[in-house]
C-alpha cells in the first residue's frame, strides 16, 4: 500500500512533467520544480480518482521506498 500526505491510500499513475505542474497546481513551474522533475522525484498519483502532483518525499509505503520505486517503474512501463 502506498500512502499520501494525509495517510490516504494513493496509486502511482506516472512520473510528472512540466505540463502537470501547470495543469494540477495551476502555476508556472519554478527552478525547484524543474530540478525535481529532472531528478525524477515528482510523480502523479490518483487519490480517490483525482490526480495530484506529489514529490516522492511525501509518499509512504508499507514496503518502503522499494515499493514506491516499483510502482513508479510499473506505471511508466519499459524505459527506452
Amino acid at each position: 500500500m502506498i500512502y499520501g500526505r494525509c495517510h490516504q491510500e494513493v496509486s502511482v499513475v506516472r512520473r510528472a512533467t512540466l505540463a502537470d505542474v501547470r495543469r494540477l497546481d495551476r502555476r508556472t513551474p519554478d527552478a525547484q520544480d524543474r530540478a525535481g522533475l529532472a531528478a525524477g522525484s515528482y510523480v502523479i498519483v490518483a487519490d480517490h480518482g483525482q490526480e495530484r502532483l506529489y514529490h516522492l518525499a511525501f509518499l509512504r509505503a508499507d514496503g518502503g521506498s522499494l515499493e514506491i520505486r516499483r510502482a513508479i517503474e510499473a506505471a511508466d512501463g519499459p524505459q527506452k
